[in-house]
């Protein structure tokens, strides 16, 4: 399997949203330097760090490490599962499942700028054997057929217009009774969304699609699902508690979780459209994992 890349040009699948919605997390997630400094602000020494103490600021998505927790569990992830996390971001969710559950898991993030960010963080804490990560686009996955046991997606297919061949990859590098664990965001009924949100500043960044749909695609290539666990309130909430932490820090003139001033200040803009569109039902988030029967999409 492919790991650590990121030298060798711009990797295959690549779109123009794709290329929009990378640029777009390289401005807003939390760097290495921001990472650094927040652990000496806790008094943690860079060079003593666990994964524990990284992932106050390596989670991106709604929930935080709580949210992973549950995926991991709903998707029964254990000691020696090879796991592949699409759209890893900086790696925090990858490295909690190898930590924590004993997972040798492969991160697969479309930005640079992101997937350096991943893999520093990964030395950082020590390990690197357990957790590789990969510079790649979701719509053409660098791993042969039937190579994971699971694939973990937290909010990325939002993101993603060619549905089809996202999903055709993920079904495509699962084993045989493997498990298609997603924490998404869909499209709800209240509405279209407004902008910005969180992964997009305009339309041409989004790609929102009804629960609904998605679980119908998957049905047709023999993927059983399993219940969906609500989480539109517990997302609604986990943008309120950081629009009031930002605002905090705005006031000082201070950036926050590892982020400059001027990322705070565009995710303090997008955690209040996040905020409202839940409130209003205009997007819905949940957690469901989906079970390989071993046919392949067609």
């Amino acid at each position: 399997m492919a790991e650590d890349a990121g030298d060798a040009g711009p990797p295959a699948g690549v779109t123009r949203q794709g290329q929009q919605v990378a640029d777009h997390w390289a401005r807003l997630s939390v760097t290495l330097d921001g990472a650094l400094e927040t652990l000496r602000s806790r008094g943690i020494q860079p060079e003593q760090a666990t994964a524990d103490d990284v992932h106050a600021v390596d989670m991106l998505h709604m929930g935080g490490l709580a949210a992973t927790d549950a995926l991991a569990a709903m998707a029964g992830v254990g000691p020696g599962q090879q796991v592949l996390d699409v759209g890893a971001g900086v790696g925090g969710p990858a490295r909690r499942l190898a930590q924590k559950y004993g997972a040798h898991v492969h991160g697969l993030e479309l930005s640079e700028t992101v997937h350096r960010t991943a893999v520093a963080l990964t030395a950082l804490v020590r390990l690197q054997e357990r957790v590789h990560h990969t510079q790649g686009s979701a719509l053409a996955l660098p791993f042969p057929d039937g190579a994971f046991d699971v694939v973990v997606m937290q909010h990325v297919a939002m993101q993603i217009a060619e549905k089809e061949t996202l999903f055709a990859e993920c079904v495509r590098v699962l084993k045989p009774g493997g498990a298609l664990a997603l924490h998404e965001i869909f499209l709800g009924q209240g509405g279209e969304p407004q902008f910005p949100l969180a992964w997009a500043m305009d339309p041409t960044m989004s790609s929102l699609e009804p629960l609904a749909a998605c679980t119908a695609r998957l049905a047709r290539w023999g993927l059983q699902a399993g219940d969906f666990v609500e989480q539109t309130e517990e997302g609604r909430r986990y943008h309120a508690e950081n629009m009031e932490k930002w605002r905090l820090a705005l006031a000082r003139q201070q950036g926050a979780d590892g982020r400059s001033v001027e990322a705070v200040a565009t995710r303090l803009a997008t955690a209040t459209s996040m905020e409202r569109n839940l409130r209003e039902g205009r997007l819905q988030v949940g957690m469901i994992v989906y079970r390989h029967r071993a046919r392949q999409p067609r």
